[in-house]
């Protein structure tokens, strides 16, 4: 009766030979599954805010798109809807710790996750005596605008969420103090998850060829 046992080298290559094609072809493929400027996610997040807003005010409440923008309460200039991120913090809800793979022989470090914190204070130009009516009809479309467009999506990651939130009325005064102005009536929400990619990446050694040898040994009769 025969046996075989069976004996598997494993190699290393110590200094990869360099192919300038598949170099190139590697590039490509890392410029593609990088998003350009992705240190601007929370900038290019709050003009998407911007947009989902104008489309639904303009012209019926706000005549001018550029009345509408990103700004904190003490900066408005001329808006008649602000949009201020008063707030930044890493989710808490989203921890990514795993290395992505980039390539053959490079992996990249996980993303962070954000999570936003954003007040909308409209700013009526009209006469006083319907100046608040103006302001609130602004607050309640606005509010209906987030309700219908809560969901985010986002090509090839996590869907973003506008979440409504209800700070306690001194926690509100709080934010409108750091902006040193009267306070004034405002909508808070929070979006989150926020993708905010890392540029660190390492490069790693992988397995490249496998050495098989297969031994037969007789064994003795009994």
């Amino acid at each position: 009766m025969m046996s075989k046992k069976l004996r598997t080298v494993c190699r290393r290559s110590q200094q990869p030979e360099y192919n300038a094609k598949a170099a190139a072809k590697m590039d490509s493929q890392e410029r593609k599954m990088s998003r350009v400027g992705s240190y601007s996610v929370i900038a290019d997040t709050g003009e998407k805010l911007v947009e989902i807003l104008r489309r639904g005010l303009v012209p019926e409440l706000i005549a001018d798109p550029h009345g509408i923008g990103l700004a904190s309460p003490s900066e408005r200039g001329d808006l008649s809807l602000g949009i201020w991120v008063y707030d930044i913090r890493e989710s808490e809800e989203i921890r990514v710790s795993g290395m992505q793979s980039q390539g053959l022989d490079r992996q990249k470090y996980p993303p962070m996750y954000l999570t936003l914190y954003i007040m909308l204070t409209a700013y009526s130009s009209s006469d006083i005596k319907f100046r608040a009516e103006q302001e609130q009809r602004i607050l309640g479309k606005a509010m209906q605008l987030f309700y219908d467009n809560s969901v985010m999506p986002v090509p090839a990651g996590i869907d973003m969420r506008i979440e409504k939130i209800s700070p306690e009325i001194h926690e509100q005064r709080e934010i409108w103090n750091a902006s040193d102005v009267p306070y004034r009536t405002s909508l808070f929400y929070r979006v989150t998850p926020v993708e905010l990619e890392s540029e660190k990446s390492r490069h790693v050694r992988r397995v490249t060829s496998i050495d098989m040898t297969v031994e037969e040994k007789e064994r003795d009769h009994v």
